[in-house]
């Protein structure tokens, strides 16, 4: 059984489990933690497809050194898990803390690009961390965790580093604000809905005055505190509320109605009379 790995020179996946264990048993003794980083690289399969292997042999030769040259004055272990996936230990830290290195690594990942055959290819990933003890006890627990904050992080936009402990967080998150944003639709849709009322009653009153022309808005004014006017129309309707402007060409009439306030303009030749509000003392 081969430790190393042929083509990245990092540890393979075959003693992964064991050197766990070994780490786990060292941390244990000086109650420290150890944290297990899972990176897979977003968008290689489309690389690889369209290049070929020996170009995305290449770059997974490229993104391994990089790996090791930012990690050089680190306590970690790298191992290329398979195809594009990789996992780094990282002793002696917290969950917290091997998400700060990992931020850096993106970093010096995006300031060296990959060129191949006058190709520039920017390398990205995806990244998961669980760590021990916060996150479980066991090898096999911790890195199964760190392999589904991992998957999170890729179906949730690509290019991310999420901490197993904080996957609930951010589903709440989700959830709150896609119940905020159902909230804000179903206020649009009720003001909407509204709107179709007052259109309702627009073109109910242009029917029922023939050629008046009517133009119905919201207004601030009541008319509970008042006997109020009342027109008759001609058509044989009959129409309360607060005359606020009468001149040679029509009045105005403040209405109150359910679905709210409103004003509607009335021509002279559509009124039969009206009989104007009692005011009170």
């Amino acid at each position: 059984m081969s430790e190393t790995d042929f083509l990245t020179g990092c540890f393979s996946k075959e003693v992964i489990s064991p050197m766990l264990d070994k780490i786990k048993a060292e941390c244990k003794i000086y109650k420290v933690p150890f944290s297990v980083l899972v990176i897979d690289l977003d968008h290689f399969k489309a690389y690889n497809d369209k290049y070929g292997h020996i170009d995305g042999d290449e770059a997974l030769k490229y993104f391994a050194s990089t790996l090791r040259l930012s990690l050089r004055e680190e306590e970690t272990t790298i191992f290329r898990f398979g195809g594009d996936e990789f996992v780094i230990v990282f002793s002696g830290k917290n969950s917290k803390e091997a998400r700060l290195t990992t931020i850096s690594l993106m970093k010096n990942l995006k300031r060296r690009p990959f060129l191949s055959g006058g190709r520039i290819f920017k390398l990205r990933f995806s990244a998961g961390i669980a760590s021990y003890p916060s996150d479980g006890n066991e090898v096999e627990t911790i890195l199964q965790k760190a392999d589904k904050a991992m998957y999170f992080s890729k179906t949730h936009g690509r290019g991310k580093v999420t901490l197993h402990s904080h996957i609930l967080r951010v589903k709440i998150k989700s959830v709150l604000f896609v119940l905020i944003g159902a909230l804000l639709i179903v206020g649009v849709l009720s003001y909407l809905k509204n709107s179709s009322y007052r259109d309702q009653i627009m073109e109910w009153l242009k029917r029922e005055t023939g050629k008046a022309s009517t133009v119905l808005t919201s207004v601030s004014i009541k008319t509970n505190d008042k006997a109020p006017d009342t027109v008759y129309l001609k058509s044989g309707r009959v129409l309360k509320g607060v005359i606020v402007r009468d001149n040679e060409d029509g009045i105005e009439l403040n209405l109150s109605l359910q679905t709210g306030a409103g004003s509607v303009m009335i021509r002279r030749s559509d009124i039969e009379r009206i009989s104007p509000r009692q005011k009170h003392e």
